[in-house]
């Protein structure tokens, strides 16, 4: 089986449950320190299953840290005793965070609402919430981290769709509780992708990976994400880019698929591992330099 270490790799791997939904936490927890996997990216919904305690535990036992909490938020697009309902929500989850440990949340902006189409308008609502939120944050000791996701989405899910417009909506709040996570899959079109992610630099709270190719499955998109290699994108080069900006966490591999859901846990860990090593750790080298490397 193949292992990941911190002695042996550039870049840490960092299991988020999404690439294994259907199965249970405790199950894919247990399977990823198996596999010698160090980190895993948590989801409210499962620890909210098996509960605060029996999910710290699980840490314990199976020595992963927490390296984010996926997701809350969808705040644009609301108002009134909704939008109140979602701030909560954001509330409650920097709490979880909290409590398993981890040092980010994951913040989905929402999308554009039918009765206004003005994305700086929906970046003005955004802020607005950040304001009440940034002191929740602060307080937590978690920081919140704006995803962008693909312009596919801005009406359904978040109407942030690149990096630098995650940058401008968050330049006013402070970089140690307000930050960006990125995504490759969801900005990798983007032609800025590099300059962005240098200037992003201490902003960078996150990364995550996963590759994309046509067609996407309808009807839902967001299900088309492969294992890295699989598809078109350059994980390597994007890797590096964010290493350069000073990232120096564990790189969060992150599936959306249906099919890839119907495979045996231990399978879809092995292959996130050994797809990890091959497209993401070993052709990064190629791309950064030794002094670069050292920040790692």
């Amino acid at each position: 089986m193949t292992h990941q270490t911190h002695q042996e790799n550039t870049v840490e791997l960092s299991l988020n449950q999404a690439t294994t939904r259907p199965y249970p936490l405790i199950a894919t927890a247990e399977a990823a320190m198996r596999a010698g996997i160090r980190h895993i990216g948590l989801w409210i919904e499962p620890v909210e299953e098996i509960g605060i305690a029996r999910t710290q535990q699980l840490l314990a036992d199976t020595g992963l840290s927490v390296s984010s909490v996926c997701r809350a938020g969808f705040l644009a697009d609301k108002d009134g005793a909704e939008l109140r309902a979602a701030i909560d929500g954001v509330k409650r989850a920097l709490d979880l965070s909290q409590a398993v440990g981890s040092p980010m949340l994951t913040l989905i902006a929402g999308g554009l609402p039918g009765h206004d189409r003005s994305i700086r308008h929906a970046e003005q609502r955004l802020r607005t919430t950040l304001e009440e939120l940034e002191p929740h944050a602060r307080a937590a000791g978690v920081r919140l981290a704006l995803e962008p996701l693909h312009p596919l989405f801005v009406d359904s899910r978040s109407m942030v769709t690149t990096i630098g417009q995650a940058l401008r909506v968050i330049s006013d709040f402070p970089a140690e509780t307000v930050g960006i996570l990125i995504d490759a899959y969801a900005t990798s079109w983007d032609p800025n992708f590099d300059d962005d992610v240098l200037a992003a630099g201490p902003r960078i709270a996150g990364y995550q990976v996963s590759d994309f190719a046509l067609p996407l499955p309808v009807p839902e998109n967001m299900n088309g994400r492969l294992f890295p290699g699989d598809g078109n994108i350059d994980l390597a080069a994007l890797t590096a880019s964010v290493i350069r900006a000073g990232y120096t966490g564990p790189v969060e591999v992150e599936i959306f698929n249906d099919d890839i859901w119907q495979l045996p846990l231990q399978t879809i860990i092995d292959r996130t591992v050994a797809s990890f090593n091959r497209h993401v750790t070993e052709p990064v080298s190629e791309h950064v330099n030794p002094l670069e490397r050292e920040l790692v």
